[in-house]
């Protein structure tokens, strides 16, 4: 019989796979999927079989050394998913594979131990806990009678530390026991929950589904019942009521004996959305995002693969749970561009949710009051997703008013230029007398957005990036966003020696500081990301404004995403245009879901609600649309301008970074890159359907002390674009021509 080989991907960023010979010992337990222990140049790391062959490799090929599963971890269908997210995305395969995993079961570098060799890749917590209890003949003291009486009324096994501390005795009195034969202990395997800080919300309630609701729930049963592929987009407006139809979903698929999936873009909607879950589906609910510990993590995850929880609710990685029978996947929020991975691999939570369905033969449902454009252009001109809308909301409650407040005549009007309108600043005052509560939007955090010096014009600048520094008050330093370079306030200008420095624009710290000031009786918090670095502090900030301790509540955009306050019936939105000035095709649309989400917080209950947008640029027509809440009128406009500059939905696109130092040498990188292109669309575009533009600087020209270049490629045939890009780098992998690659994007979500 011909040698057993097998191909491994390994968590290294290297675009290729490595075949590795099977011993005989070894044989019966090697399936794809599993987890191996490999040698890799002078060390040893864990690595993935993808797949099994008998095919002879020439020159040497060194052994596996160890089997670590007896069964796969990633199913066939999960495998098949990592390798495609890997192939579409131009991503390493190890590195794909590995972001499916939890934490720590790839291992990039191993250090063998003998006596646990497979223990420390299966992060399970012990502890100590009576297991067993017997009759024993032999003499026990008061104290040890009462200890025993105390661990008979409870349930075993039962842990060590948690019993000592709540009956007051020591150690010994166990370890007495033990040696008398009247109870056991040995080691257990702790399960570390991620609803220890949390409880379901008695308030949370099933509702009847209306008539619009129902529609579209029966729908969505019938492609339960054929077991086939099928997706569906959910336009409806905020308040509408799309988490009862995905509950209601939910618990017909778990009727059928299959599983389901719901993906959240933000953290902050996970706590929420699961209580939700949790009051329809109890303990079948697992939780799965990057905040959870590494520990709760893995137990999430291992709780899914065994079965034990048939419902995930997570953000983007939770795309890759490991749910058996899966028949439904739920998309909330879709245009979120949060379910975009910035680092490799570089995928899209959406699309590749929607590839998973059609692996896997389930329903994807993907929701939204404001669709991203490419999803709701290929809804209506090719039928995929079908499309289904809800255009008013629950028990017909109305859209809140909108206002738009145009900050150039406020600034006439009071002769300085000011943080909040008197509009915005007498409606503020009109809900805390009526008891209601208050949302601000600011999308900056901090305290103010730059220090300027006011004799020469210059402003503090980031070392490693071509950035303003952000004064943050708390603190009293100048932190840079993006790399975390912090600095002290200096007292003079470090550019011309002058003393006149100011600081220019405002942040969350500065406008939760002017609304203490405004209205000193209101409970006023802030969320960000400055407050939310602790464990269990957005749990903390929500659930206080959410019970109504809070009345006024700042925050980022982290406060415009899916939440329900029904006591918020005022929404103020400041600088609204702030991402309109960013070097980014997508602006126009970033700015209207924002606006348009940011509303639909306000008059959920019974009260109606009301939206102030202040703003310098009140005649964009992303604002104008945003006020009267008309979708279908910013769609026409704003396709308009993707149609004449070939962006998506038109052309499929790809952008290329390359980043490196010093800033002439990365240049003449990103030519070369760019001439590589050129040539390889010259040879496999034939009809030109391609357009490669650059290179040039990147909107933010530095980074981490790296000068970044952009070239962006559009094409009017995604297989052409794949196939030029893969040439590029495979002709830039053998001339060496730079040391480090060039990160890819397709399809990208930002262009900064």
């Amino acid at each position: 019989m011909s040698a057993l080989f097998a191909d491994v991907a390994v968590p290294l960023p290297l675009f290729q796979t490595f075949t590795y010979s099977v011993p005989d010992s070894l044989g019966d337990e090697l399936h794809p999927g599993c987890r191996v222990l490999v040698p890799f140049g002078t060390r040893h790391l864990v690595g993935l079989v993808t797949q099994v062959h008998r095919e002879s490799r020439e020159g040497t090929v060194k052994p596996i050394l160890e089997t670590l599963d007896r069964k796969p971890i990633l199913s066939p269908s999960l495998l098949k998913l990592g390798l495609w997210v890997a192939s579409y995305y131009l991503a390493p395969p190890g590195v794909s594979l590995r972001v499916m995993l939890p934490p720590g079961l790839l291992a990039k570098k191993v250090a063998l131990d003998e006596e646990h060799p497979v223990q420390k890749f299966w992060p399970t917590k012990r502890h100590l806990a009576v297991v067993e209890m017997t009759s024993s003949e032999a003499r026990l003291t008061a104290r040890q009678k009462e200890v025993v009486e105390l661990l008979s009324q409870r349930t075993l096994p039962v842990a060590v530390q948690p019993f000592l501390r709540e009956v007051g005795c020591s150690s010994s009195v166990l370890q007495n026991l033990v040696s008398k034969g009247s109870i056991r202990m040995e080691e257990v395997e702790s399960y570390r929950s991620p609803w220890a800080h949390s409880e379901t919300s008695p308030e949370v309630q099933k509702h009847d589904l209306n008539p619009d609701q129902r529609r579209i729930f029966e729908k969505i049963d019938q492609h339960l019942s054929k077991n086939r592929f099928h997706s569906m987009l959910i336009h409806g407006v905020t308040g509408s009521g799309k988490t009862e139809i995905y509950l209601n979903a939910i618990a017909s698929t778990l009727a059928r004996g299959k599983s389901a999936l719901v993906l959240v873009p933000e953290i902050g909607l996970t706590p929420q959305i699961s209580r939700y879950f949790r009051a329809w589906f109890g303990e079948e609910v697992a939780m799965l995002h990057s905040a959870l510990s590494r520990g709760e993590r893995f137990d999430q995850w291992r709780r899914i693969r065994e079965g034990q929880a048939r419902v995930v609710v997570g953000t983007r990685s939770a795309v890759f749970a490991p749910l058996a029978d899966l028949g439904i996947i739920i998309v909330d929020e879709e245009h979120d561009s949060s379910y975009k991975q910035e680092e490799l691999p570089r995928y899209h939570a959406r699309d590749v949710a929607l590839k998973r369905g059609e692996l896997e033969q389930t329903v994807v449902i993907l929701g939204s009051a404001t669709p991203q454009l490419e999803t709701f252009y290929n809804s209506l001109h090719g039928g995929v997703p079908e499309y289904e809308v809800l255009n008013s909301r629950i028990l017909e409650r109305p859209l809140p008013t909108v206002h738009v407040v145009d900050m150039r005549v406020e600034f006439q009007k009071r002769g300085k230029a000011v943080v909040l309108s008197q509009q915005l600043q007498e409606s503020i005052a009109e809900r805390l007398d009526r008891k209601e509560q208050v949302l601000i939007l600011l999308n900056r955090r901090g305290y103010a957005s730059a220090l300027l010096c006011r004799s020469c014009g210059s402003t503090e600048i980031c070392e490693n990036c071509s950035l303003s520094l952000t004064y943050h008050h708390d603190s009293k330093r100048l932190l840079c966003h993006y790399c975390g370079y912090l600095r002290s306030v200096p007292k003079r200008c470090r550019a011309c020696g002058n003393e006149y420095m100011h600081f220019l624009g405002h942040g969350t710290q500065k406008v939760q500081e002017i609304l203490e000031t405004l209205f000193p009786n209101a409970a006023i918090a802030r969320l960000d990301r400055d407050t939310v670095q602790r464990k269990g502090s957005l749990q903390r900030i929500l659930g206080a404004f959410g019970s109504g301790q809070t009345d006024i509540l700042i925050g980022t955009q982290m406060i415009a995403k899916g939440h329900d306050f029904p006591r918020v019936t005022l929404v103020g939105v400041l600088t609204a245009e702030q991402a309109l000035r960013m070097a980014d095709f997508r602006a126009s649309e970033r700015t209207f879901q924002l606006l348009t989400q940011v509303a639909g917080r306000a008059g959920r209950g019974e009260i109606p609600g009301e939206v102030i947008i202040q703003t310098y640029y009140p005649d964009h027509y992303s604002l104008k649309h945003a006020r009267s809440q008309n979708y279908r009128l910013f769609f026409e406009e704003e396709i308009r301008f993707r149609r004449n500059f070939r962006y998506p939905p038109f052309t499929a696109l790809a952008n290329l970074l390359v980043q490196g130092r010093p800033q002439t040498k990365t240049r003449q990188a990103a030519e070369q890159v760019a001439d590589l292109l050129l040539r390889q669309r010259t040879r496999l575009s034939a009809q030109r359907r391609m357009r490669v533009l650059g290179p040039a600087q990147a909107p933010l020209e530095k980074l981490k002390g790296d000068y970044r270049f952009q070239i962006l490629i559009k094409s009017t045939n995604r297989k052409e674009l794949h196939d030029v890009l893969e040439a590029a780098m495979e002709e830039l992998s053998q001339k060496r021509v730079m040391v480090r690659k060039p990160s890819i994007d397709i399809d990208p979500m930002n262009l900064l």
